[in-house]
């Protein structure tokens, strides 16, 4: 039921930014809540962290509710008692990272994607933030919004001109990282409170307003929302928990009419189903042509002399090749060069994983091509032998999968038989299906016999541990064991065994163990 209703507004508010579109665009207030997936910690778990790394700054019994009931503190309050310098740095590890303190660099999460999206098409004018992040910024950049949005800072700002602001906008209300003043104490907040009034009010009840990510708690500017009613074009409260906070400054979200409260609304999901209402495609993604189109639109190749006319029919071919208007012939040369140009660039798995692209596309248009079909399966088998994590050495294979369908007409020339029963003894191995698992083991047992000799020992020893054929496993190990020349060989034999799904067979299995421990003379952990 619950469900349902939540379902029912999101439609409601989608129809409300459709008609907001064509009246100038509607007016977003975002919070924290919009950057947690991102990487930004709510201010709850901000005030943890401030206390745990400048406790000097804090009282013991501050220090104690920080472990025990955070509940019991204010985060304006505890801001307060760190410097303008100390809050900078703090908000600094996750928006920048900090590697010595293992905290990840902040990244865009979908509801930045989204809203900066429905900024570019129109949907929403003006977006005022209380977060100091750059995230939204980033995203609009990220999305090709073009022109640029103005960006105003309002946290070292004074009196304001609030009819001056030019749209579409982000307004950081309380300041940026980077600015001069980070305003989330309690005095800083009341002081800037007539700044704040100000700029809701210009904006005025007459827009629909969408608010995201934001508990109001604690903060003048729930007082200046709540100065503004009647919404005369709704006012949208996406909340993320079952109800908004049960304050006296919150009360009219659920008494007005003009107000509709959408509970359990994750930012991130809540924005793409919204986009998704009002088919506002992410072009960046779905459609990469368009973003192109806009370069050959907005600049004036000329300015660049002579390379001018090569990067402007560089950036036609590329509007080209992703609008599908090229024929078969053309496509394919393409990825000849880049896969050419593959061969001579850094040697790394992005780069690997670029060559097998290459090479499937080539595939799709040359299917008899023996050459691109033997490098595409030993590209694939070097990258899954190359690492250690099993898990790994599944997702690549499993990625890559489409590529056996591509090769059956191919599979009995010997050249690329090895890659090729590789790659099926491993997707064998991760088949749950008990039917599908014994049709892979089937088509193996059927060819191995014609290829077993060109097969690498490696292989042939995975698929023996796949059928628990224990003698042809042993038998096989002990010859490979007995052609190893010195002690490193022999270590080496046993390192590519610890690194292959082997392991974990023998690791299943009571039977396999004493053959590996009378070969290699070691025990298995």
């Amino acid at each position: 039921m619950e469900q349902n209703k939540k379902e029912e507004l999101l439609k409601h508010l989608a129809a409300s930014l459709k008609d907001a579109k064509d009246e100038g665009g509607a007016i977003l207030l975002v919070g924290a809540g919009i950057s947690v997936s991102a990487g930004i910690p709510p201010a709850q778990k901000l005030m943890k962290i401030a206390i745990e790394n400048f406790p000097n700054y804090f009282t013991s019994e501050e220090q104690k509710l920080a472990q025990q009931d955070l509940s019991q503190l204010q985060y304006n309050d505890i801001m307060t008692k760190l410097s303008n310098v100390k809050r900078k740095e703090l908000f600094k590890w996750f928006i920048e990272g900090n590697t010595e303190k293992g905290i990840e660099k902040a990244k865009l999460n979908f509801a930045h994607i989204a809203i900066a999206e429905l900024l570019k098409q129109g949907y929403f004018s003006r977006i005022l933030t209380v977060n100091f992040d750059p995230l939204l910024i980033h995203a609009c950049y990220m999305v090709g919004m073009y022109p640029f949005p103005a960006i105003y800072d309002l946290g070292a700002m004074g009196k304001v001109n609030a009819e001056l602001l030019h749209d579409p906008s982000i307004v950081y209300l309380n300041g940026q990282h980077v600015g001069f003043v980070q305003r989330n104490t309690t005095d800083q907040l009341e002081a800037h409170k007539e700044t704040l009034t100000q700029i809701v009010r210009s904006t005025g009840c007459s827009k629909t307003w969408v608010v995201a990510g934001y508990s109001g708690e604690n903060d003048p500017l729930m007082d200046a929302l709540n100065e503004l009613r009647p919404y005369n074009n709704w006012l949208y409260w996406l909340e993320y928990n079952d109800q908004v906070l049960q304050r006296e400054s919150h009360l009219f979200l659920e008494l007005d009419e003009e107000c509709k409260v959408i509970n359990q609304c994750d930012a991130d999901e809540a924005f793409m189903e919204i986009a998704e209402l009002l088919q506002c495609s992410l072009d960046f993604i779905e459609r990469p042509e368009v973003e192109l189109q806009n370069y050959l639109n907005e600049i004036n190749f000329n300015t660049a002399l002579t390379k001018g006319k090569k990067y402007k029919s560089q950036t036609e071919r590329l509007v080209r090749i992703l609008s599908n208007k090229l024929d078969d012939y053309t496509r394919v040369d393409i990825f000849y060069t880049m896969l050419e140009k593959l061969e001579n660039d850094e040697f790394n798995d992005t780069n690997l994983s670029l060559k097998i692209a290459c090479q499937k596309e080539i595939l799709i248009y040359e299917p008899q091509n023996f050459d691109i079909a033997e490098k595409a399966l030993n590209t694939i088998m070097y990258l899954s032998r190359s690492t250690k994590d099993i898990n790994l050495k599944f997702n690549i294979l499993r990625e890559h999968s489409d590529l056996l369908t591509l090769l059956e007409p191919l599979k009995l020339q010997q050249n690329i038989f090895n890659a090729f029963i590789y790659f099926l003894i491993h997707l064998a191995f991760t088949e749950n299906n008990p039917v599908e698992k014994s049709n892979r083991v089937n088509s193996i047992q059927q060819i191995l016999p014609l290829i077993k000799n060109s097969l690498d020992t490696l292989t042939l020893l995975e698929f023996y541990a796949l059928i628990r054929s224990f003698s042809a496993f042993e038998s096989t190990l002990s010859k490979a064991a007995e052609d190893c020349l010195d002690s490193f060989e022999l270590a080496e034999l046993k390192e590519c065994i610890s690194n292959s799904i082997i392991i974990n067979e023998i690791k299943r299995s009571s039977k396999f163990t004493p053959i590996i421990q009378n070969i290699f003379k070691v025990n298995i952990d």
